[in-house]
């Protein structure tokens, strides 16, 4: 991974929690060949381990192939939520969790 290829390193995102593609706000240009080009995926893997699915890829230069960040992405069900994590140097930092139920309990009014 490069911090001389990212403007910031694993900005924080929020809850935006990317599976696929890449955060080209935060892409500087390739510090090997100097070029600003098109962020490539490469060596992409999905694993399902106990019901936690693991995405990961390597974003890299069009030009000269380096790798530019490692990109990890999680999803799983916990409970009654689908918990999503994102932790890549381009892409940033972030977490969501959302309710399977059609009215997130979390989101509900105290009755009194």
């Amino acid at each position: 991974m490069c911090n001389g290829c990212v403007q910031k390193e694993y900005p924080n995102r929020g809850n935006t929690c990317l599976e696929d593609g890449s955060y080209l706000m935060n892409y500087l240009g390739c510090a090997n060949c100097h070029q600003r080009d098109f962020v490539l995926i490469n060596n992409k893997a999905t694993d399902d381990d106990d019901g936690e699915e693991i995405v990961t890829y390597d974003h890299v230069c069009k030009n000269c192939d380096h790798v530019i960040a490692r990109h990890e992405y999680t999803f799983s069900v916990v409970d009654e939520y689908q918990e999503y994590t994102m932790l890549c140097m381009l892409c940033g930092k972030a977490e969501d969790s959302i309710s399977v139920l059609p009215d997130d309990p979390r989101q509900s009014a105290p009755l009194f």
